[in-house]
């Protein structure tokens, strides 16, 4: 199971939103069934294909090994509590749950 979040960052507020990921980071890859938690930002693309870069925007490509790891991670203590200071750092959130078809 993989997970794409996509956040907006409140402008000016990128230092701040990095340095609380970069703790979050390796409390979430020691949890048992997490097999990628990689925070991502846009860089131009040599492909020719490509939106506009948004500076703001952080992708955070997740994998997990069920929907119960997915579903654990989600109520640790380390989880809630960034969860909650995150808030008032970005302007939007979207996740989209994928699954492998292959």
């Amino acid at each position: 199971m993989h997970i794409l979040v996509t956040m907006m960052v409140k402008e000016g507020r990128m230092q701040e939103f990095l340095a609380m990921c970069e703790e979050l980071r390796p409390l979430v890859l020691e949890e048992k069934g997490c097999r990628a938690y990689e925070y991502t930002r846009e860089i131009p693309s040599p492909l020719g294909i490509q939106e506009p870069i948004e500076t703001n925007r952080i992708t955070l490509i997740e994998s997990w090994d069920s929907s119960d790891a997915l579903k654990a991670h989600m109520e640790t203590p380390h989880m809630k509590a960034a969860s909650a200071k995150m808030k008032d750092l970005r302007s939007s959130v979207v996740a989209r749950v994928l699954e492998s078809v292959f």
